[in-house]
């Protein structure tokens, strides 16, 4: 089934988010109609927490929500994976239920300047915590000693690091961007499609940097700080089911892009 075209389509994914999915709907779904979107899809990972009778419930006055219901949990990429199948738009988003897109007609804004820029198919806002400072998400490709030494907190081979996230030259200017972060991801469809959308075999971590390198292998991804969203930061590979995730998603990605180790 194919869902009714429109410029830009939306996916979000949740997983047992039942305490806050009903006031983020609340916040984006204005959000999306002023900028005329109208295939917002919502796919739930088998939430067991009560999300999926809000999304239900929800879904039931608002005609512009899509929602997909899948019986079992197989990650954050094949979730997406899911709403992308079914979209006809020009344009996707990927974005987390997290994410707040920061001025007035953003969407928009990212949609016209895609159109004047055909060469672009991945185009990733500068990401801001709450309060305003920026999250340092433009990163370099990784290697293994990048990605190692960040488990070991930032104070190790702190140069190493910034360099990693481009600190002093990655915030200011547009510039083709080597791993953008999946909490917003504005993407041309067609491209989309073509490499296949998100490799499923990541259940969580690494899938947004894998998508960025399979763009940039096609074509360009491109990082601008003229469009701005704000991100509240939800991450869970602290915890050490966390780090096994990541470290699971690691090994993928090298035994698929090659083992670069410095």
């Amino acid at each position: 089934m194919t869902y009714n075209s429109s410029a830009v389509s939306v996916s979000i994914v949740t997983f047992n988010n039942a305490d806050v999915v009903k006031e983020r709907l609340d916040i984006l779904l204005p959000i999306f109609k002023v900028d005329h979107i109208y295939d917002v899809f919502v796919v739930d990972n088998h939430s067991i927490d009560g999300t999926v009778d809000i999304l239900k419930k929800f879904s039931e006055d608002e005609p512009l929500l899509k929602v997909i219901l899948l019986d079992e949990n197989k990650g954050f990429g094949y979730g997406h994976n899911q709403a992308i199948k079914q979209t006809s738009s020009e344009y996707h988003i990927v974005m987390n239920l997290d994410t707040t897109p920061k001025q007035k007609n953003v969407i928009s804004n990212m949609k016209q300047y895609m159109d004047e820029n055909q060469d672009i198919d991945l185009l990733s806002p500068l990401v801001l915590f709450p309060d305003g400072n920026i999250q340092y998400l433009t990163r370099s490709e990784p290697t293994v000693f990048d990605l190692a030494i960040r488990f070991l907190g930032p104070n190790w081979f702190k140069k190493r690091q910034e360099q990693f996230i481009h600190l002093n030259d990655g915030y200011d200017h547009e510039q083709v961007i080597k791993n953008a972060t999946g909490s917003f991801m504005f993407l041309r469809t067609s491209t989309l499609k073509t490499i296949g959308a998100f490799d499923e075999r990541y259940f969580l971590y690494m899938e947004d940097t894998d998508l960025t390198k399979a763009v940039n292998v096609r074509g360009r991804a491109v990082f601008s700080p003229e469009f701005k969203v704000i991100h509240e930061w939800q991450r869970g590979n602290h915890s050490i089911g966390g780090a096994k995730l990541m470290i699971n998603s690691m090994v993928k990605y090298f035994n698929k892009w090659g083992w670069r180790l410095f």
